[in-house]
């Protein structure tokens, strides 16, 4: 089928309708909606440090696969959660104190993201700050250097599974934005086309690039409310509908 800014997201390969009903909570009805579902933040694994390589007192950000997992209690009765990471140089604990819980969402064989100081407890530790899973033990790596954006997400329904939707399907959404600026006052303003910055925010190369595409889609939401406000009538959107409510409702959420 021919895709339309207005067509339901369950039509995309991978939604389905109990997905979709999913992404309907966060807003996201339509292909245009996803489209627009912008990353509210940015996980930079550009410059990941090998596991073997992570030094006492330093913060590290590291990539491995989750060899094994466990709760420990301590002397004080806290209980920590710990999982060891392995990658080509070799291996790493890492610690979640007062955090047990997280042995119903760390698995071993799943691809994780940590970032946090390395100490030494019983050997050498990082204590993760902030994870993420990247890929689960059957799925294939993404690609190393990467700027990883971070989504809105909801129940059934995480950001790396919407990361993974708009990745597929990227490529054919883009088309579908209409620029509603002329190229003049694009050069004049300074503003990069808007499948540019769309492209941009979804698949930055570097946290400058996704930046750019941010200020690109934050003109446009000012100069839709500007020209509300003086009472002319809507501009012309570049913004697929509900796409203010949802990212006003994101930033009150984080």
């Amino acid at each position: 089928m021919t895709l339309e800014r207005t067509t339901s997201v369950k039509y995309l390969k991978g939604v389905g309708p109990k997905r979709a009903e999913a992404l309907a909570r966060l807003g996201i009805r339509t292909v245009g909606d996803l489209l627009y579902h912008a990353p509210h933040r940015y996980l930079d694994a550009t410059t990941v440090t090998p596991l073997a390589r992570a030094s006492l007192g330093s913060e590290a950000t590291c990539v491995g696969r989750v060899v094994t997992t466990g709760v420990l209690p301590t002397r004080r009765g806290l209980r920590v959660f710990r999982a060891v990471l392995r990658d080509d140089s070799g291996l790493l604990e890492c610690a979640w104190p007062g955090q047990p819980f997280l042995e119903r969402q760390i698995k071993p064989g799943q691809l994780l993201l940590v970032s946090g100081p390395v100490r030494f407890y019983h050997g050498r530790q990082l204590v993760p700050r902030e994870f993420i899973v990247l890929a689960e033990k059957d799925e294939d790596e993404p690609g190393r250097g990467m700027i990883l954006p971070v989504y809105p997400a909801t129940e059934g329904l995480s950001h790396r599974q919407i990361r993974g939707l708009l990745h597929q399907h990227l490529d054919v959404l883009l088309p579908l934005a209409a620029d509603p600026h002329p190229d003049a006052l694009r050069a004049r303003v300074g503003l990069a086309p808007l499948r540019d910055a769309l492209a941009a925010v979804h698949r930055p190369a570097t946290l400058e690039d996704a930046e750019r595409g941010r200020r690109r889609l934050a003109f446009d939401e000012f100069s839709d409310s500007r020209w509300c406000t003086r009472g002319r009538g809507s501009w012309p959107s570049a913004r697929a509908p509900g796409s203010a409510s949802r990212s006003s409702a994101s930033s009150r959420r984080d």
